[in-house]
């Protein structure tokens, strides 16, 4: 059967996720020169993120994970210790690995702000407020497996056969690799949270090819100013960025 591949990472087709889901095990990665915790952390994201691996769901012993990609157990622990920063897995000892809910938090601070009238300007003008610094913390705190992971995701962005639906989901992993980069959780949850209330204004601009080189453009000069270690560079770009994107998004109504 025909194997997806994104800038070395290979993912099962639809028809077979479910079987990769009952059984707990995870699809092939063929690993480039970077970082081989970071690739491995990043493909096993990718799959919680898009449903492959479901909540619940156990991962693979170490010794089993290390066999499979062919590494150390070390690497294994570094990537595993990455996805349980990230609150995408719990590891239990004698009791391995679980997928959570990658979007737990957002569920439970849409539920609490559910009694207000949160409208899409509001959660707009929460993003120009909050992500600047993000982006400017990013550019103090940023890991290489931050940098590294930031880069994998432009990499995959610059992809001129690229879906909307793909471009989109991107673009989202991209700003949540920088609040991640943080290394405060609190900053994460508030920003996917704008994410779900920004949804559909998001979408809108992915729609045409010009809307996402817009935002690639606008990605490759803030990964840029991150990788420079430059916090108003990075500041700035990203102010740049959302206003590119609010413009593109008003247009394709």
């Amino acid at each position: 059967m025909p194997i997806s591949q994104y800038a070395g990472i290979y993912y099962p087709p639809p028809e077979n996720r479910s079987a990769v889901s009952s059984g707990g095990s995870i699809p092939p990665l063929k690993l480039a020169s970077r970082s081989v915790s970071a690739q491995i952390a990043d493909h096993v994201e990718q799959l919680i993120m898009t449903g492959t691996l479901k909540p619940g769901m156990r991962l693979p012993a170490e010794r089993q994970l290390a066999a499979q990609f062919k590494v150390s157990r070390a690497s294994i622990r570094e990537a595993l210790s990455e996805l349980e920063s990230k609150h995408l897995i719990e590891r239990v000892q004698g009791r391995g690995s679980t997928v959570l809910d990658p979007m737990s938090n957002t569920r439970r601070l849409a539920a609490l702000m559910k009694a207000t009238d949160t409208d899409l300007r509001n959660a707009i003008e929460l993003r120009e407020s909050v992500e600047p610094q993000i982006a400017a913390l990013a550019a103090q705190r940023a890991r290489p497996i931050d940098l590294a992971a930031l880069s994998s995701t432009v990499n995959q962005e610059a992809d001129e056969s690229i879906s909307p639906e793909r471009s989109l989901h991107l673009d989202i992993r991209f700003h949540l690799l920088l609040a991640h980069a943080t290394g405060n959780t609190m900053l994460l949850t508030v920003l996917q949270f704008s994410f779900k209330c920004t949804e559909h204004v998001r979408e809108r601009s992915h729609q045409t090819s010009a809307g996402r080189r817009i935002s690639l453009i606008g990605h490759q000069l803030i990964e840029e100013a991150v990788k420079a270690r430059d916090p108003e560079q990075t500041r700035h770009a990203m102010i740049r960025h959302l206003a590119d994107v609010r413009d593109i998004s008003a247009l394709v109504q």
